[in-house]
């Protein structure tokens, strides 16, 4: 006798289990649109874990009796769900609302040049200190002796600054960044071109350890923007789900029930946020998914 009804097209597609919640540094990470964070940012055993696209629709209706006519999309959320079982302070601070990872280093990464014959000598450096920024820097010619330099949020900065001379502008008594002298060689001509890019330094939020570290009560503020990535493996061990927010906020209540014979299970939740170029913090390769992507392999 055939089977009928709804039977099984492909047993590998079967989820069973939880995934796993990655939690990392929003602004290092936000021109990454794939997978980044290594279960070493896992936030531990969870007891759930659940994602929600949330979407309300503005409905036309006619005639009588009223019958509906058209359904438009007029607003959408994305969240995601868990409770975690490692009661750290690295979960708890994150669960408050902040941002509890680990120190990045500022970076700079060269994107390009438009010269005919232009060459540099040596490295742009950027410190810890404070004064570095994420934007994206132009470098622009004056002459073969003179340029000037203006970021894309910034502004303008080393205006008709000599060849041989360092360019280390000033912000808050440390550099946004130092280009050394004689960086740039004399081949260098008249409307040419130089770009790089630098990031921010983010500070150790001092929640690395297993039991260490403080977290204030009564001192709420705007949540911290965090990357947060939902990473489900199919029990097939091969293939997976990901669920990736760029610029997530923990807008839950905070709730540790503590029992005699069993773990905690403090709910926590994820709402993504915009990610896009239009929002400070976000990034092109979000517009035309601003909340975030879930991806499949």
């Amino acid at each position: 006798m055939a089977r009928s009804g709804p039977t099984t097209k492909d047993t590998s597609t079967i989820p069973l289990g939880l995934a796993q919640i990655r939690v990392g540094n929003s602004a290092a990470n936000i021109a990454s649109i794939t997978s980044v964070l290594l279960a070493a940012a896992s936030i531990g055993a969870l007891a759930n874990t659940k994602f929600t696209g949330a979407i309300d629709y503005w409905k036309l209706e006619s005639g009588f009796p009223l019958l509906e006519d058209l359904s438009i999309p007029i607003r959408e959320s994305a969240s995601l769900e868990c409770a975690f079982k490692e009661l750290t302070p690295y979960n708890l601070a994150l669960a408050r609302g902040i941002d509890p990872s680990a120190a990045v280093a500022a970076t700079i990464e060269l994107l390009g040049s438009v010269t005919v014959g232009g060459g540099i000598v040596g490295a742009i450096t950027v410190d810890n200190t404070g004064g570095v920024v994420s934007d994206t820097w132009v470098v622009t010619f004056d002459d073969a002796t003179h340029y000037s330099v203006f970021g894309l949020a910034t502004g303008v900065l080393c205006v008709g600054t000599l060849i041989s001379a360092a360019c280390a502008p000033d912000n808050g008594g440390h550099p946004y960044f130092t280009i050394p002298a004689a960086y740039f060689d004399a081949n260098w001509l008249a409307d040419e071109t130089y770009t790089f890019k630098t990031t921010a330094y983010v500070a150790d939020g001092g929640y690395s350890s297993a039991h260490s570290g403080t977290v204030k009560l009564g001192d709420l503020r705007s949540p911290d923007f965090v990357r947060m990535e939902a990473v489900y493996t199919y029990p097939n061990q091969t293939n997976h789900m990901y669920v990736i927010f760029p610029r997530a906020n923990v807008t839950s209540s905070v709730e540790i029930d503590w029992a005699a014979e069993d773990t905690i299970a403090a709910p926590i939740i994820f709402e993504g946020k915009r990610s896009d170029d239009g929002v400070v913090g976000g990034n092109a390769v979000w517009n035309s998914m601003p909340i975030g992507v879930i991806l499949f392999d």
